[in-house]
């Protein structure tokens, strides 16, 4: 519930269409969405996502 199907389906690289008929509920499951999304799409501190398939690569150089 509250944004859980769309979750996943994010994690799926799937389309999806959330709705509830309460508003606090909405407004809950956007919440979550932004989060996950921030999440699942930042980068670890020692990793960076590769351009060509989406695998991890690791970090070769620090910052001083």
């Amino acid at each position: 519930g509250s944004g859980q199907a769309s979750i996943a389906a994010i994690k799926a690289n799937r389309h999806y269409i959330g709705y509830d008929t309460n508003e606090e509920y909405v407004k809950l499951a956007k919440k979550r969405i932004a989060k996950f999304e921030f999440d699942f799409k930042t980068p670890g501190l020692f990793e960076v996502k590769s351009k060509k398939r989406g695998k991890k690569k690791p970090v070769v150089s620090t910052a001083k």
